[in-house]
């Protein structure tokens, strides 16, 4: 009987809340009821959020927009687009060219501020399919011509023209008060060069007179070829009459027919030898109109240009060759 009470009965162990099996199954029951706690508390929670987040998404629809960052990012490129556009038709209209295409650029700086305004607003997006689609169409179509202009402009910047031509023609532009203008020193320095290389060709020197020119273009033309680049001027023909390039081509071509008896009337053989020097730029433009003047045998000799200025001109060749294609 002591020995039964001195032992305890194992069996009792498990009724005995001290006991290390009594505790165990009470630490049990009491984290069920922690966990069953925490995960309807994280629940209640995922539901709060989800609430807030519905409602916060109700009252400001462009929380909601993904594309948000992406527009700000839009806007500010087209806005930076503007304000150079701006720099530049100032740069250009500091050139003092003679011309009023600065006033392009104006007018393309205000295009890029409507457009970011569009992007900022979605006014794009406002508009009827009926007016945003020939709207597209026209767009499309305007930068389409606008990259095969720029194209056929760039395939000729490299022209230099055959050896020992008969004549090269040398067009005309700005000419100030005992020199010309930068553009039209590079025409003349190219002329100058081709005709030191080659003693037997002849060089028509085409430009009239301008409102803002102290004298006609052919005159200071010449002057520089003689006295500063040392051109003989039994070698230089004036031809002082043209204020375009259409009439440049064709007084010159006339000086040409004169003096080699062809024109209408002559035969392919006796085609003269033709090449005409201006700015890189206006090399395939001044093809083009000789070309469509009956040219045969011609060739372009490029000469340089300023290069800060040659965006505004060769956009500007672009708009002229658009002309003249409108005009014929």
């Amino acid at each position: 009987m002591m020995n039964e009470l001195q032992s305890g009965d194992p069996q009792g162990n498990r009724h005995d809340p001290h006991s290390t099996g009594g505790t165990t199954e009470a630490d049990t029951d009491t984290t069920s009821t922690t966990t069953a706690t925490g995960a309807s508390t994280d629940a209640k929670t995922t539901t709060t959020e989800s609430a807030n987040d519905t409602a916060a998404t109700a009252t400001n629809p462009a929380a909601s927009h993904i594309h948000f960052p992406l527009r700000q990012v839009a806007t500010a490129i087209v806005s930076i687009g503007a304000l150079a556009s701006l720099w530049y038709a100032r740069a250009v209209y500091n050139t003092h060219t003679g011309t009023s295409f600065w006033l392009f650029w104006v007018a393309f700086a205000l295009a890029l501020g409507v457009w970011a305004a569009a992007i900022w607003f979605h006014w794009w997006r406002a508009l009827p399919n009926a007016v945003r689609i020939p709207i597209g169409i026209v767009l499309c179509v305007a930068l389409c011509g606008f990259g095969v202009s720029q194209a056929a402009i760039a395939s000729h910047m490299r022209d230099e023209g055959d050896r020992n031509l008969d004549y090269i023609i040398v067009l005309g532009a700005q000419v100030h008060q005992g020199s010309p203008s930068l553009v039209l020193r590079y025409r003349l320095d190219r002329a100058a060069e081709y005709l030191r290389a080659n003693p037997d060709t002849t060089c028509i020197v085409s430009g009239g007179q301008g409102p803002n020119e102290p004298y006609a273009e052919a005159r200071g033309m010449a002057d520089y070829l003689e006295h500063d680049a040392g051109i003989d001027a039994s070698r230089i023909i004036e031809e002082p009459d043209s204020t375009t390039t259409v009439e440049n081509l064709h007084n010159s071509r006339m000086i040409i027919d004169r003096a080699s008896n062809t024109g209408s009337a002559g035969s392919a053989a006796s085609e003269p030898s033709i090449g005409i020097v201006t700015n890189d730029f206006h090399v395939f433009r001044s093809l083009h109109i000789a070309h469509d003047q009956g040219y045969t045998d011609v060739q372009g000799i490029a000469a340089g240009s300023p290069r800060d200025m040659l965006l505004n001109n060769m956009v500007r060749e672009s708009f002229a060759e658009a002309k003249y294609l409108i005009k014929c």
